[in-house]
């Protein structure tokens, strides 16, 4: 079996002209520049393309200033799609679109029901379980959900603190690697899943020393990291080198300053 992730199709999101009102945990020092977050997404759109990836692009959404950060609106296993209740009151209502692309799409879709509430940028799918960050945006009962929507995969949830969310310091490398980053944040998550799943037992684990190289795409085998962090892309293009893999390097640092991250703008499946 291929230690590679497989997809074939994208959904991915304009960004919207009012971006910069989008949610913050911290206001960044140097402002969000909405133009220059738009080339970066464009370009990351390109390079999606490049991989072969079929790739849907939905308009933006002005009255929904976080929109384009498309991942956190489902969570895809196989052909069935588990459309998120949005952690954040102001998001409710970016899914609306996203479910009626994957119908589209010909992917299965269940509704995520209050009080739950999931954010996909909580839930890892790792090819064999599935990891839950239990953080401001997802909580038990949208987990719960999950485990019932996807019932033939594990759920494993572990409490996210000190960042927005799970795969804010943690993402898949392949089917047999994770990455976690050197924060304190992450080695938390790391040493709860070790207590609650041997989590070692079932995959390498790779320590990466920059939070935002710990969130990357792995597509095919193709995996894309954040550019500026030259240790951790050292590591990365040497794992790659190790796994027949390509590691391409994308600046993405407009989205960093508004709690994004690479897997946060766009939908894979």
């Amino acid at each position: 079996m291929s230690a590679y992730f497989t997809y074939q199709q994208a959904i991915v999101r304009h960004v919207p002209d009012s971006f910069s009102q989008c949610l913050k945990q911290e206001i960044p020092d140097v402002p969000l520049s909405v133009a220059e977050s738009q080339k970066q997404h464009d370009l990351y759109i390109d390079l999606l393309k490049s991989i072969g990836l079929k790739i849907s692009v939905l308009p933006a959404d002005e009255s929904f200033p976080d929109c384009c950060f498309v991942e956190d609106t489902a969570v895809i296993i196989g052909q069935t799609a588990a459309i998120s209740y949005l952690g954040a009151k102001a998001r409710v209502g970016e899914e609306l679109c996203v479910s009626e692309t994957l119908t589209q799409c010909g992917i299965q879709t269940k509704k995520i029901k209050r009080p739950g509430t999931v954010d996909g940028g909580d839930v890892l799918y790792t090819g064999t379980h599935l990891i839950v960050g239990l953080s401001l945006r997802t909580n038990e009962s949208g987990a719960q959900q999950l485990a019932e929507i996807f019932s033939d995969v594990p759920v494993v949830t572990v409490p996210v603190s000190g960042t927005l969310h799970l795969k804010s310091v943690m993402s898949a490398f392949d089917k047999r690697t994770l990455l976690f980053s050197k924060t304190f944040a992450s080695q938390t998550i790391l040493s709860k899943l070790q207590e609650k799943m041997e989590i070692k037992s079932h995959f390498s684990i790779i320590e990466l020393p920059d939070e935002e190289a710990a969130n990357v795409l792995s597509i095919n085998s193709t995996v894309i990291m954040q550019a500026g962090f030259p240790e951790s892309e050292s590591i990365l293009k040497k794992l790659c080198q190790e796994r027949g893999m390509e590691l391409k390097v994308l600046r993405m640092s407009e989205f960093f300053k508004a709690d994004g991250a690479l897997t946060c703008c766009s939908l894979i499946f």
